[in-house]
C-alpha cells in the first residue's frame, strides 16, 4: 500500500483489502444468524457449535476467493506508468487477457457480493430485533453494517473519480477509509464488551 506502486503489490492489493473486509462482515453476519436459529424457535433447543459457524464463514469467503482468483488470472492487477494530470506516476492498473475494463467488472462483482452480505447481515438484524438485549447484538452488528454502507457509498465513487486527477489523494483517501473502517468496526465490537468486563463487573467472574 505504501511507497511506488509494483506489480507484485498491486497484484495482493485486492486479496489483502478484499478478503479481510469480506472476512469481518462475515463475521459479523454468521455470529447474529447463531442468535436468530437459537431464538427463532424458543421451545427447541438449538445448538450451534464454533465449528458450524466456521464452516459457515467458510462458506461465505468461497464466492469471495472464486472472484479473486478469476481477476487475478484474466485481469491481473499490475503496476504501470501513466501521465496523470500532466505528471508521470507508477500507478496500479489492469493488465493480463482483459485490460482495464475487467478490472471494473470484477471489482463491480466483488463489490456486488460484498452488498449481498451485508444485507444478509441487515435482514438477521431486523429478524432479531426482539431478542432480549441480553443476548442480543444486533445493534452492534446495525452499526457496524450502516457505518460500511456509508463510508463505501462515498469512498468509492470519490475514490474512482480523483485517483485519475490525483493519485497521491486517491491514496489518501483509500487508506484513511481502510483504518476507519476496520478501526471503527472493531471499537464498536469490543469496547461495549470490555466496558462491561472491566468497569462493570470489574474483572470478575460473574455468574
Amino acid at each position: 500500500w505504501f511507497g511506488k506502486p509494483h506489480p507484485v503489490g498491486c497484484g495482493f492489493q485486492p486479496w489483502l483489502l478484499g478478503l479481510s473486509t469480506i472476512s469481518m462482515i462475515s463475521a459479523l453476519s454468521v455470529k447474529n444468524f447463531r442468535i436468530w436459529q437459537i431464538f427463532r424457535n424458543p421451545s427447541k433447543k438449538v445448538r450451534i457449535s464454533d465449528v458450524k459457524l466456521l464452516i459457515m464463514w467458510c462458506a461465505f469467503m468461497a464466492p469471495a476467493v472464486c472472484i479473486l482468483v478469476l481477476w487475478t488470472i484474466i485481469s491481473t492487477p499490475t503496476a504501470t506508468l501513466d501521465n496523470r494530470d500532466g505528471k508521470d506516476h507508477y500507478v496500479c492498473a489492469t493488465g493480463g487477457f482483459t485490460g482495464p475494463p475487467g478490472g471494473i467488472v470484477f471489482f463491480s462483482l466483488f463489490v456486488g457480493y460484498g452488498a449481498i452480505v451485508l444485507t444478509f447481515g441487515a435482514l438477521i438484524s431486523i429478524a432479531i430485533r426482539n431478542v432480549h438485549r441480553e443476548f442480543n447484538e444486533t445493534k452492534l452488528l446495525a452499526v457496524s453494517i450502516y457505518n460500511l454502507i456509508f463510508l463505501a457509498a462515498v469512498i468509492i465513487p470519490v475514490f474512482l473519480v480523483v485517483n485519475p486527477i490525483n493519485p497521491f489523494a486517491a491514496w489518501i483517501l483509500r487508506t484513511v477509509a481502510i483504518l476507519y473502517a476496520f478501526g471503527a468496526t472493531t471499537v464498536v465490537q469490543f469496547i461495549p464488551i470490555l466496558f462491561n468486563v472491566f468497569i462493570l463487573d470489574k474483572g470478575k467472574n460473574v455468574r
